[in-house]
């Protein structure tokens, strides 16, 4: 059975932030203590190749997961810092074909329209290994915000780790230091 929890970090001193973490794949980051975990657990989807979207695979044991959190209790808003992390199998039909460009809204080496890509790196967590783009984009009403997210894959295949975090410029901006501590502290254990 797949166990999630979000728990204070431990020590003698409170060290400013909290753990969320999933024992059973052994996944965790940290996020600010005055952040919330809105949402976590199990969900019903993996990447099949239906079009590279996460769908429900059924007959197969599928224990995606995910955990949802957000500087508001408003995920939805864009003035405050939300994000994600996930953990998604991938079916097996799909590991040789899997692209990571994909979990992107954007083509990583170019912009488009409305969309600007700001930052682009290649990153490696232990065996597994990815890449972290930022973006800006204007909304369909004009306003103007950040997404930053880290998609990784172990090399195999199997597994597509995704750290994802939004708000506006000004916002982001802001908040720049926390933002780049989450993805820094991503960790998968053997």
């Amino acid at each position: 059975m797949l166990v999630a929890t979000a728990v204070l970090a431990a020590g003698c001193g409170r060290s400013g932030y909290e753990y969320v973490e999933n024992d059973d794949e052994t996944v965790f980051l940290k996020i600010p203590e005055e952040w919330q975990v809105v949402s976590e657990g199990n969900v019903d989807f993996a990447i099949t190749p239906d079009g590279n979207y996460p769908q429900i695979l059924p007959g197969e044991d599928v224990l995606a997961w995910r955990a949802q959190f957000a500087a508001a209790p408003d995920i939805n808003s864009f003035e405050f810092v939300a994000g994600f992390v996930e953990v998604q199998p991938v079916d097996r039909r799909m590991r040789s074909d899997l692209n990571l460009a994909s979990f992107f809204p954007i083509d990583a080496t170019s912009s488009v329209g409305e969309i600007e890509v700001v930052r682009h790196d290649l990153v490696t967590v232990g065996d597994i290994s990815g890449h972290r783009i930022a973006w800006k984009q204007i909304t369909a009403d004009g306003q103007e915000i950040m997404g930053d997210r880290l998609v990784m894959t172990n090399s195999l295949n199997s597994v597509v780790y995704t750290v994802g975090l939004g708000c506006t410029v000004g916002c982001y901006n802001a908040n720049v230091a926390e933002i780049d501590e989450v993805m820094r502290t991503f960790t998968v254990e053997d």
